[in-house]
């Protein structure tokens, strides 16, 4: 099937700008007469080189706020998707709009519209969209939803910084370490075996991983099989079920780091838990929902566990508070929340505090990490230019004695 870009007029004169998916220029001109639209022109829509299907979450964030405004204006569905689609800034992003729009012209639900792209729309924004168009307040939910997107975003790009910086500079660090090693070592180590002097055990030491690193059965073995382990230690995990969890428990207890994946994880889930119930979601799949938006493996299987056994009658909060995994103020909140009947804003105000709470932890992992980083780039050069000179130290203070 291709797609076709089309002007023409309707039965009552309007002029019409859109689209139409048929498998040539004759079908669709077919299609388009018995919707009685008169056609002055239409040609292929040329799809991009480098065309890809995939919808980046930022582009479908931007969408989510702009079909919120719309339907809070007044606007009716169909013909803000309309509007949508002609505004899309990825192919992938106007194929599902357009696809949308064109099963909505046909009788669809939303919903339905929506989830026959799943890849695109997971089951958080579906029961969102609709338990909005159930109740008839399609915008205030879109509104919740975009918020929530944007908090999500927020959160990945915060745990991405955090974890971007110490990488970069580890990598510089061990680019300069391996340069000097091989490339400045070798100089200073003929000019000492010219000159005759004898070496101190540092600088012996230096020029013995210079050496090594340079051989390539011992050095160049060697980077092969860093590289070998961690793409044989990737695949173990992936394939693994118990080496992720293990790794998994270990993340969550790493000096630094293991604070702020945990945070992370909290702050994701009562977020997406108070939303989903605040729209009317089942608590089963609310809880079913969560357990998919963690990927944490032990925080999956602990909220599996609550799953299974809010079957039984148990109060939720007796079953979060079962966990040590869990933290405290999540099962005393939801137990207000319990008592007062309104579970949905006690985990709102508690992802509000987990947000705060990552926001900090990020900013002091920043402040912490930026000067550990730079005092071991400069302790590592620092350390590698004192083994090259030491020899001449030594040698000025014997002929100063």
């Amino acid at each position: 099937m291709q797609e076709f870009l089309f002007e023409g007029f309707d039965n009552m004169g309007d002029v019409v700008k859109d689209s139409i998916e048929a498998k040539d220029e004759k079908q669709a001109l077919t299609l388009l007469r018995k919707r009685k639209i008169k056609v002055t022109k239409i040609k292929e829509d040329a799809k991009p080189l480098l065309a890809r299907k995939k919808v980046k979450s930022t582009e479908l964030m931007q969408v989510t706020k702009k079909m919120s405004s719309m339907v809070k204006a007044g606007l009716p569905v169909v013909e803000t998707i309309s509007i949508l689609k002609g505004q899309a800034k990825s192919y992938g992003m106007k194929y599902v709009l357009s696809s949308v729009y064109r099963d909505l012209n046909t009788g669809s639900t939303i919903s339905e519209a929506f989830g026959r792209h799943p890849k695109v729309f997971d089951n958080i924004y579906l029961n969102i969209i609709s338990a909005g168009e159930e109740s008839g307040a399609l915008d205030e939910f879109l509104g919740k939803l975009a918020v929530m997107m944007e908090k999500r975003d927020k959160i990945a790009k915060g745990l991405k910084k955090a974890f971007t910086y110490p990488i970069i500079v580890m990598v510089i660090a061990l680019g300069i370490s391996t340069f000097m090693l091989i490339k400045v070592i070798p100089i200073f180590q003929e000019m000492y075996g010219g000159m005759g002097v004898d070496l101190p055990s540092f600088t012996k030491a230096l020029i013995a991983v210079s050496e090594f690193l340079r051989d390539p059965s011992k050095g160049g073995l060697t980077f092969i099989s860093v590289i070998a382990f961690f793409f044989l230690f990737n695949f173990a995990l992936k394939s693994s079920l118990k080496l992720r969890k293990t790794w998994h428990k270990i993340t969550l207890k790493l000096p630094l780091f293991g604070n702020l994946i945990f945070k992370s994880t909290f702050s994701r889930l009562t977020l997406v838990m108070a939303n989903l119930m605040k729209a009317g979601v089942p608590i089963i799949n609310v809880l079913e929902i969560g357990t998919n938006v963690s990927t944490n493996l032990p925080i999956k299987d602990a909220l599996s566990n609550v799953k299974k056994d809010v079957l039984t009658g148990k109060e939720l909060s007796v079953l979060f508070r079962r966990d040590n995994l869990f933290p405290p103020e999540l099962a005393q909140l939801i137990s207000v929340g319990e008592k007062t009947g309104n579970v949905d804003e006690m985990l709102n105000s508690l992802a509000s505090y987990y947000e705060e709470e990552f926001d900090l932890a990020v900013g002091a992992l920043s402040a912490a990490i930026e000067p550990l980083m730079i005092v071991l780039v400069g302790g590592i050069v620092a350390a590698l230019l004192l083994g090259m000179y030491l020899p001449i130290f030594n040698a000025g203070a014997l002929f100063a004695g």
